[in-house]
């Protein structure tokens, strides 16, 4: 059986539009704050059965058409020797960041060791989730893996990260060649641990100036999904916030499927990229934080903006907020699965 957010993602007739959420398995859900409780964050990351859990949580709840395995995107920077940290207030921290070229000396290959657990809950969960259900891995694409190494942890506007990357732009390409590398091993075994689709987030990929984008975000995360290989699974990549005017180049990836934000105007989208990619989103988070009726109404509305026989991949702009009510999560799920398209979509995609 080929799954229907699979032949959404390869833009194969769909028989209505496939739905999952970013950051799904998280901080709004009971189940997850009952385990956050008693388990620090790495450890969740790092214990498969208790990942696999809190990944099966808003499947059972909900239903969606996707499952994402429950891990962090700064596991590879962690891996390749650049600890982090995850205190429970303020967001992660990297000890000992990046910040002049020779640091960049003491970032080697990956230890696989320290993030195979994530592939490992990846085997878990392929026994366990409904046949019906895709499995999405990821990771970091690498500008964002390297802005948070070189920042520390979050940041506004990435200064530190833009100033480094001017002030010494060889030891930022090299830096980012390392961390590419260090990507394609790990997406792999996902991959081959069960994964059907892989996306890469590239949450601060837009901060970079256009020419900078163009010289390294778009060929490092190409490097990244040629280097997966021919047999690699379908790929979608978040090119981050405010990334609308860079849908061309991020077409240039190789990307199957590139996800948008909520600030992205879904029709101009679709009219800038055309057949080559398939597109994934992009309500606003906060609406999930108004009512259900409401809700439901936004989200047909975005829908509605689709061209006919496109399959689109339902999602929001970006990561659920941590006060979603779960009855909120649960109409943006229904209303997705409930829209049908217009008549002449239906015609299209049957033709």
């Amino acid at each position: 059986m080929t799954r229907l957010f699979e032949r959404a993602v390869r833009g194969e007739p769909v028989e209505r539009f496939p739905v999952w959420m970013m950051r799904q398995a998280g901080r709004y859900l009971p189940g997850y704050r009952a385990i956050r409780a008693k388990t620090p964050f790495l450890e969740l990351c790092r214990t498969p059965e208790l990942a696999a859990k809190v990944t099966l949580e808003p499947i059972e709840l909900f239903g969606m058409d996707a499952s994402i395995v429950f891990a962090d995107i700064l596991l590879t920077g962690d891996a390749m020797g650049c600890e982090v940290t995850f205190p429970e207030t303020g967001g992660p921290k990297f000890l000992d960041p990046i910040r002049t070229p020779a640091d960049v000396d003491r970032i080697h290959a990956a230890d696989d060791e320290r993030t195979r657990c994530v592939a490992e809950t990846i085997a878990i969960l392929r026994r366990e989730l409904p046949e019906s259900t895709s499995l999405i891995g990821f990771s970091a694409a690498p500008f964002t893996l390297c802005a948070y190494m070189i920042e520390g942890g979050s940041s506004r506007d990435y200064l530190i990260t833009r100033r480094f990357a001017h002030a010494h732009p060889a030891a930022f390409e090299r830096l980012m060649g390392l961390v590419a590398d260090a990507l394609i091993p790990y997406l792999r075994e996902q991959f081959e641990a069960g994964a059907d689709v892989l996306q890469l987030f590239d949450t601060w990929g837009a901060v970079l100036e256009p020419e900078l984008h163009r010289r390294w975000v778009i060929p490092m995360t190409r490097r990244v999904i040629d280097g997966l290989g021919a047999d690699r699974p379908p790929v979608i990549y978040f090119g981050g916030l405010g990334g609308e005017g860079r849908l061309r180049s991020g077409v240039e990836t190789g990307a199957d499927a590139l996800s948008v934000d909520w600030q992205t105007d879904l029709a101009r989208a679709y009219a800038t990229v055309g057949d080559q990619v398939r597109l994934q989103g992009n309500l606003d988070p906060a609406i999930l934080l108004t009512d259900p009726k409401r809700i439901r109404a936004r989200t047909h509305e975005m829908l509605a903006r689709v061209p006919a026989g496109k399959a689109h991949l339902v999602n929001l702009g970006h990561g659920i907020h941590k006060d979603t009510p779960t009855e909120n999560a649960a109409a943006f799920i229904e209303a997705a699965q409930s829209f049908v398209p217009t008549q002449e979509a239906g015609a299209d995609a049957r033709a």
